[in-house]
């Protein structure tokens, strides 16, 4: 029988009342953080109680791993979703969801915008860019699909962000009933499938995200927030070198080192954002070398590390676990049997961060 594509599901329905809310928080922590609505908030999005009791709440989500893309369906009574560029540049991740809203609605705001969406409406979302979402009980599914898959083609993401695509459009429409088809089959979907569902997917949002440039008033980037990027792509493009420094960045873009420190000062500082694009960079070769499987002290060198010991030392402090451990984390959902539910692995930050850091984390 062919193997289905690889899964994670969770659902707060089997779990104990006071540990739902911890561990709907830690799923959500690799793409936003979450907590309960205040008594305003409740009110401006015409939720009746702010405060869920731990009884009451629920939540799910389930994810599929697609090729170049992660799918995924996630539910949730009333709650409060908040991530910024900050929280991206530390993560590491950096791409764009596009998030189809299934049942109930959701208010967006970031960067001085704010909009509402509804049941069948997109709303596409830059990791790069703030963005509060306050939502009553909601129904969604989103594509999280790296950046360079879709600027390829031309597109600015940074200008989409909190765009709404036009329900009118047919390429709108098209690829909301794909993505609802797309929830409805993705457990069938076998390995074998996988390359020609993802091209499809990709194609119907890239085909959908061009007409709405044509006539949508695009979001203003953000000088800062585009430099840092900038500034972490050079750095990611000169890992290796273990005498990469700020003086080398600060030449490349013409910058002061005052300058330098201040946009990465909420970020611990350049030298910290340096060494975190260097651990991100070591994660990556340790999740991604199956065939090869290099030793652990190679990896580190050709992440710009001197030291193995100090190395592993900042790996496990950045990432809660070994890098021994990261590649055992990392094979998990290949080792179980995913035509057994009773296999399937639970679903936390964790093993959500490894199917991340194979998918968004720079290469």
């Amino acid at each position: 029988m062919p193997q289905k594509i690889s899964s994670f599901h969770f659902c707060t329905s089997t779990l104990p009342t006071e540990h739902k809310k911890v561990a709907w928080r830690d799923v959500m922590h690799p793409f936003y953080q979450t907590s309960n609505l205040t008594p305003e908030q409740a009110k401006g999005a015409n939720v009746e109680d702010a405060n869920v009791e731990d009884a009451t709440f629920e939540a799910k989500v389930s994810g599929y791993f697609f090729k170049n893309f992660l799918c995924i369906n996630a539910g949730a009574t009333p709650q409060k979703y908040y991530s910024n560029t900050e929280r991206a540049l530390k993560s590491g991740y950096d791409g764009v969801i596009v998030k189809l809203i299934l049942d109930g609605y959701c208010d967006f705001s970031g960067d001085g915008s704010s909009i509402r969406n509804g049941a069948g409406g997109i709303t596409i979302l830059d990791m790069s860019r703030e963005v509060t979402g306050i939502t009553p009980i909601i129904d969604t599914i989103s594509l999280v699909i790296p950046r360079d898959v879709i600027s390829k083609y031309g597109i600015n993401i940074e200008g989409l962000h909190l765009q709404t695509l036009d329900q009118a459009s047919v390429m709108t429409r098209l690829l909301v009933n794909h993505l609802r088809m797309l929830r409805q089959e993705a457990q069938y979907i076998t390995q074998n499938e996988i390359l020609d569902v993802s091209k499809l997917t990709i194609e119907l949002v890239i085909s959908a995200l061009q007409n709405h440039i044509k006539t949508a008033v695009l979001t203003p980037p953000r000088s800062d927030n585009y430099l840092l990027f900038k500034i972490k792509e050079y750095i990611c493009a000169n890992i290796q070198s273990v005498d990469f420094n700020v003086a080398d960045i600060c030449t490349k873009y013409n910058i002061s080192r005052a300058k330098l420190y201040r946009i990465t000062e909420a970020l611990g500082g350049v030298a910290n954002f340096i060494r975190k694009q260097r651990l991100h960079h070591a994660y990556h070769l340790l999740c991604s070398n199956e065939e090869t499987k290099p030793q652990i002290s190679t990896i580190a060198f050709q992440s710009g590390f001197k030291s193995l010991s100090n190395f592993s030392l900042l790996f496990k402090e950045e990432f809660g676990i070994s890098p021994s451990e990261s590649i055992q984390l990392t094979n998990t959902y290949k080792m179980v049997d995913l035509n057994d539910p009773n296999e399937q692995p639970t679903a936390n930050s964790l093993l959500i961060s490894a199917w991340l850091n194979r998918v968004l984390l720079q290469k």
